[in-house]
């Protein structure tokens, strides 16, 4: 999400220095997504999360 408001932003920078000359800064235009500002997954999130995957795709999980 954060990266496609920045290109909608960095596009309309472009866009209005080239017809105006001003355009209100970033934050003005986009809160900050706290949950990306969050530390790295813990083993258990993305082990959870292959499991979603697994699921998804139609895999069979193997007993080990």
């Amino acid at each position: 999400m954060t990266m496609r408001n920045r290109t909608a932003w960095n596009t309309a920078a472009l866009v209005g220095a080239a017809m105006a000359g001003k355009l209100p800064r970033y934050e003005e235009f986009f809160r900050i997504d706290e949950r990306e500002t969050r530390g790295p997954q813990s083993p258990e999130q993305q082990e959870a999360a292959l499991r979603v995957l697994v699921a998804a795709w139609g895999a069979v999980e193997q007993e080990q």
